[in-house]
């Protein structure tokens, strides 16, 4: 396996263009191998989606083939800046989607709670922490304050079909739990956290 200083000086070859990495190497990186790859290479360089991230992509090209296109339009390289590397470790957010252009977006933070949902979340939390079981809604809840998602990241992990995610999604919002931005610019003040 590759360690990031070979990976850096390949990278520094003239003949560099694209980077590929196994899983494997992504979660070996310390994170001051993360840091030191992007302090040089930034978003300069660009990698291929690592081999987790692929698989996401094709459930996603056959659970939502609108988004997929809309992400990829033709490019079947899926290619992405070398920025979004500390995304991909296991158990990262992966790529997340949130600007989409031609459909809606699902991209929540936990600023996106509203009051009465983080009212509910206390309840939920005790239901996780009990090792009780949780619907959707409360799954998804419970995901969205522990970091910044994507709806179809959230089903993927959770095996979920998408529409049955959109559908928790709405009954979130119709319980004004939750606000849902759809349109890409809305998401701006939201997509750096």
């Amino acid at each position: 396996m590759r360690t990031a200083q070979d990976i850096m000086a390949a990278l520094r070859a003239p003949s560099a263009n694209v980077l590929e990495l196994t899983d494997e190497e992504i979660d070996g990186f310390s994170d001051r191998d993360i840091e030191l790859l992007q302090a040089e290479f930034g978003a300069t360089v660009l990698m291929k989606l690592p081999p987790r991230e692929q698989v996401f992509m094709q459930w996603l090209r056959e659970e939502d083939p609108g988004v997929y296109a809309d992400l990829w339009d033709d490019d079947a390289a899926l290619l992405v800046s070398l920025s979004f590397l500390q995304d991909f470790r296991k158990g990262g957010r992966g790529f997340q989607i949130c600007e989409l252009e031609e459909h809606d977006n699902y991209f929540f933070t936990p600023r996106h709670v509203k009051q009465e949902g983080a009212a509910a979340l206390k309840d939920i939390l005790a239901r996780a922490q009990a090792g009780k079981d949780l619907a959707v809604e409360e799954a998804l809840m419970f995901e969205i304050v522990r970091a910044p998602l994507d709806i179809w990241h959230f089903c993927h992990r959770f095996s979920i079909p998408a529409a049955r995610g959109k559908e928790a999604v709405r009954a979130l919002v119709a319980h004004d739990w939750l606000v849902h931005l759809p349109r890409r610019e809305d998401l701006l003040q939201y997509i750096d956290e």
